[in-house]
């Protein structure tokens, strides 16, 4: 098996836009398949300010924070 290639935040953004319109298991995290950098990335944001608890609100999350990563790559 290969090393998971790290994606750019660009790449991660739309990745994490795909990943909330499938179903996913318990244990998935959004950033699974984006490399360690941007996995630790999402964990480190979304520890810090994650304060829902519907599906719905953790969609809105994701896709929030797929908007930060595209405006911290233009800058």
């Amino acid at each position: 098996m290969g090393i998971i290639k790290e994606m750019t935040n660009q790449e991660t953004a739309i990745h994490l836009r795909a990943w909330v319109t499938q179903p996913h298991g318990l244990f998935a995290w959004p950033t699974d398949a984006c490399g360690y950098d941007q996995h630790l990335k999402f964990v480190k944001h979304r520890n810090a300010h994650w304060q829902g608890d519907s599906d719905e609100e953790l969609i809105n999350f994701i896709l929030t924070y797929a908007e930060s990563l595209e405006q911290e790559e233009a800058l």
